[in-house]
């Protein structure tokens, strides 16, 4: 009986480059997200009423940016793991790819809930205190400033957890297919 020879999916390449391309993107993320309001912290000793109420809404929300940072890194190993299996051919890969798309997703919804719960509230915090601290301001164009800002914000904050969820779901559909599938198996 012959025995036949599956070719590699061009799916499983091209997935294995783009997870170590945000692998490192993730980890550079990650770091950064550990260690900006630090950062932030450091640059903004400027002692105006705005910058007061931006440090208390960093401080606030201190552990979000922690949290998010173990998140990234968590991501990018798995991104890295899988990658590497599926630049270097091997069927594991297409597991751990699994394993990242279904964990990536978790923690969007988790983020989302936490940004509705804890970041937009003390956001919305921030600005008013922010603009209404702004000298010169007159009180109605304040008002509609601040409105406007937090509709864009709040639509910003909870739509980049959802279309981040693409890249893992275009994971998990591309790499769920029958070639894959079958070389997977073979």
């Amino acid at each position: 009986m012959p025995t036949y020879v599956i070719a590699e999916p061009t799916a499983v390449r091209v997935f294995g480059i783009f997870h170590l391309i945000l692998a490192g993107i993730g980890f550079l993320s990650g770091i950064w997200s550990l260690f900006a309001n630090q950062v932030n912290g450091f640059l903004m000793s400027a002692n105006k009423p705005a910058f007061e109420a931006q440090k208390d809404y960093m401080n606030e929300i201190t552990w979000v940016s922690h949290l998010t940072g173990v998140f990234m890194l968590a991501l990018a190993g798995l991104l890295l793991t899988s990658g590497l299996m599926l630049v270097r051919s091997r069927p594991a890969g297409v597991t751990w790819s699994h394993r990242y798309a279904w964990t990536s997703i978790a923690t969007k919804v988790i983020s989302l809930v936490i940004t509705v719960a804890v970041v937009l509230p003390a956001m919305q915090q921030m600005m008013d205190d922010a603009l209404a601290l702004t000298p010169g301001m007159p009180a109605g164009a304040a008002d509609t400033m601040t409105d406007i800002m937090k509709s864009f914000i709040a639509i910003a904050t909870v739509a980049t957890p959802l279309i981040s969820c693409l890249y893992p779901a275009l994971a998990l559909y591309f790499l769920s297919r029958p070639p894959v599938k079958e070389w997977t198996n073979r």
